[in-house]
């Protein structure tokens, strides 16, 4: 089941006097944007055609609406699993650093291979296969990246799941962004601040929650003290 964006506007048009149709959805598309880069919460595991492919050093980019939801795009990759055999995934490739590469191994950018030995970041945080691939194999890429939407029209929709775990958040970040305008038949600094810090909330306990293993947090959490 899947959620129309357009579903938070009527409860945020009622705090916002005067608020023109166009200016109420483009910040609905912004906000969305923003709270889903920031928080890195919406990963995507995809393995359609990314074959690991001779001579290329790049790992392959995903195709929004085939391999990745239509109208999101890739902010970094998260994990890779390799197919050793038997679509089993069974060797997770481990991220090293380029500095971490070279000290194993001042010639590793050259190198040519016939399975992954780990994964690292180019200029621009695009991911990189290490070794070169020196041949292709068929579905030996299985890639969990973070996503993020690019909405273009409030009909879009997203996940229930993703929709209503953060429906609160996307509200406040929408009213406290345009609560202060200055100048405005809507605008309210005070009530702005409010909005603002529980987005901000929002965006926090989203990431937590997206770090979590097997639902298990992870062994750092905010503190606001006693």
């Amino acid at each position: 089941m899947t959620v129309a964006i357009s579903t938070i506007l009527p409860d945020c048009r009622l705090e916002l006097p005067g608020i023109a149709g166009p200016v109420l959805d483009a910040k609905l598309f912004q906000i969305i944007r923003q709270f889903y880069w920031e928080s890195e919460s919406y990963k995507y595991t995809y393995d359609n055609g990314l074959d690991w492919t001779i001579n290329a050093t790049a790992v392959p980019s995903p195709t929004a609406g085939t391999d990745i939801p239509a109208k999101h795009v890739v902010k970094r990759v998260d994990t890779i699993h390799y197919d050793a055999g038997g679509d089993a995934w069974d060797k997770e490739v481990p991220f090293l650093t380029r500095d971490q590469l070279d000290r194993a191994n001042s010639d590793w950018n050259v190198e040519t291979g016939t399975s992954p030995s780990a994964w690292t970041t180019e200029n621009g945080g695009i991911a990189r296969i290490v070794p070169i691939p020196s041949a292709t194999v068929t579905t030996g890429l299985l890639i969990r990246s973070v996503i993020a939407p690019v909405f273009t029209v409030v009909t879009d929709t997203l996940p229930d799941f993703l929709y209503y775990e953060h429906e609160a958040a996307f509200r406040a970040g929408i009213l406290s962004q345009l609560m202060a305008q200055v100048g405005k038949d809507w605008t309210n600094l005070p009530q702005a601040q409010v909005y603002q810090a529980a987005y901000a909330a929002g965006i926090v306990k989203a990431k937590s929650r997206s770090e979590a293993d097997f639902g298990q947090p992870k062994d750092t959490m905010a503190y606001g003290g006693i």
